[in-house]
């Protein structure tokens, strides 16, 4: 979703293509993960304050389904030894709810090999 909303150069494209009529779902933290990737996003310059203020209001309004957290803690930390636990919420949730984990994180992909990998 980073990148769809901050539209980087070398992913919004596939991004956007992929995401196309795409039910989507996320755990609840979602919002706050892209919030910080945003954040850094500027601070280093990539973005600018504006672009942030742009990519908020298409986050706010993105048709992403946030699930509770409290149902996903378990599985999640069941997972800690092959994945970061921010990461293993979304695998859980994937898992539990028969969704397709879609993501540009090549590693989550190595780490989790039922994700669809983004290129």
């Amino acid at each position: 979703m980073v990148d769809l909303v901050a539209r980087t150069d070398d992913r919004f494209a596939p991004v956007r293509a992929r995401l196309a009529g795409t039910v989507m779902h996320a755990p609840a933290h979602f919002d706050a993960e892209v919030l910080s990737a945003l954040g850094r996003m500027q601070r280093a310059g990539v973005l600018t304050v504006a672009q942030v203020d742009v990519a908020l209001d298409e986050l706010r309004q993105a048709p992403v389904t946030r699930h509770g957290l409290p149902s996903l803690l378990a599985g999640a930390w069941a997972r800690r030894e092959t994945l970061g636990l921010a990461d293993a919420l979304y695998v859980e949730l994937a898992d539990t709810a028969g969704l397709v984990l879609l993501t540009t994180d090549h590693r989550l992909g190595r780490a989790w090999p039922s994700a669809e990998v983004i290129a």
